[in-house]
């Protein structure tokens, strides 16, 4: 749960989810293309010119001197004493001020958690986005025969519970941060005929679930916890602000590649940024995805148990730190810590004594 994002218990599953978006990323890319161009050029300007030839046919491996940017070789007094250096100076102060300037522009605040993250894409081009990459995914299952039809009994459960989930999310005002995103979703829910045990979003609410699901868990409150991981990753926007990140990423290695011809940062990045927001986000839609289900009459306590059967009999060898996801315990963990507040929701808004026997409904 949003690569697309999935819920899958490792990391088996997530090649697919990769590869949609990195189509979705590519398009992403696409669209930026001018703006991105208009980077690229001024970063060429303003780079520092460490390589050169003199009219003598003399090639130089230092900073060409009566540039606005001198070089290690002059003086100090002369240095500063330069207008060119007070150019600098004044152009770096600018640079610095607008870009802050447009990062703070930029920034959402997540509903309900109140996590402040950047994003660049609009909620329309999320969409477009999102629907053109699952028609090509539609496509290609059902001419597979992988698709199951509108009609098929577990393709009417999973719409029946994913749309009772989806129209809570209506009204989530009183959550605070950024919510207009979720008005007007034409929420669909589609289910694979295959054993991988998994489930993603795609931007705009489309939700795709694998039969082999209902392989693992025992009931609707079970499957509603997974559906609504998957709606809460639309709450919270994280295709589009996984897809900001990939384009504010290639373009640090860019220029860092251009300037020391070599790629350092692939590494650190991975593991000090990228892993660690994937299972951030993660364990956001696991939150908002548990006050979701209680806001829509399931009971929270199946959050927990959904996330522990998904992980059981898969469990990875790989250390947490190396994950997209974090580890079935640390999830459940922090559930299991957020279910009083979720059980208030369920309790104080539901007829529990009905739920109470529907709670056991079995697929």
């Amino acid at each position: 749960g949003s690569r697309g994002e999935g819920v899958e218990p490792d990391e088996g599953g997530g090649g697919r989810r990769r590869m949609l978006l990195a189509q979705v990323l590519g398009k992403a890319l696409k669209a930026a293309g001018p703006g991105l161009a208009s980077a690229a050029r001024l970063s060429s300007r303003v780079a520092l010119r460490t390589k050169y030839t003199d009219s003598s046919g003399y090639t130089h491996f230092r900073r060409r001197s009566g540039l606005p940017f001198p070089g290690p070789s002059s003086s100090s007094s002369s240095s500063s004493s330069s207008p060119w250096n007070k150019t600098y100076v004044y152009v770096s102060g600018l640079v610095l001020a607008g870009t802050s300037a447009f990062y703070v522009n930029n920034l959402e605040v997540v509903p309900y958690t109140r996590r402040s993250h950047f994003v660049l894409m609009s909620p329309e081009q999320e969409r477009r986005l999102g629907s053109q990459m699952y028609r090509q995914f539609l496509e290609q299952h059902r001419s597979a025969g992988r698709l199951l039809p509108q009609n098929h009994q577990l393709a009417r459960l999973v719409r029946k519970v994913g749309k009772k989930i989806a129209k809570e999310t209506e009204s989530l005002s009183a959550w605070g941060g950024q919510v207009d995103h979720m008005k007007n979703i034409k929420w669909e829910f589609n289910v694979v005929n295959s054993d991988e045990v998994n489930a993603f979003v795609l931007p705009g609410g489309k939700v795709i679930v694998y039969s082999g699901l209902f392989k693992v868990l025992k009931s609707e409150d079970e499957l509603a916890m997974v559906l609504a991981h998957e709606i809460g990753h639309a709450v919270a926007r994280h295709n589009a602000e996984k897809i900001t990140q990939q384009m504010t990423i290639t373009m640090f290695r860019s220029a860092l590649f251009l300037a020391l011809g070599m790629d350092i940062a692939a590494g650190p990045l991975m593991l000090g940024l990228q892993l660690p927001y994937s299972r951030t986000c993660e364990n956001e839609a696991d939150t908002l995805g548990l006050q979701l289900m209680a806001k829509a009459c399931f009971d929270p306590r199946s959050g927990p148990k959904a996330m522990s059967r998904l992980s059981s009999g898969h469990a990875s060898a790989m250390p947490e730190f190396l994950s997209t996801h974090p580890s079935s315990a640390t999830r459940v963990a922090k559930l299991e810590k957020q279910l009083p507040e979720a059980l208030a929701v369920y309790e104080g808004g539901c007829h529990t004594a009905g739920r109470f026997f529907s709670s056991f409904s079995q697929f």
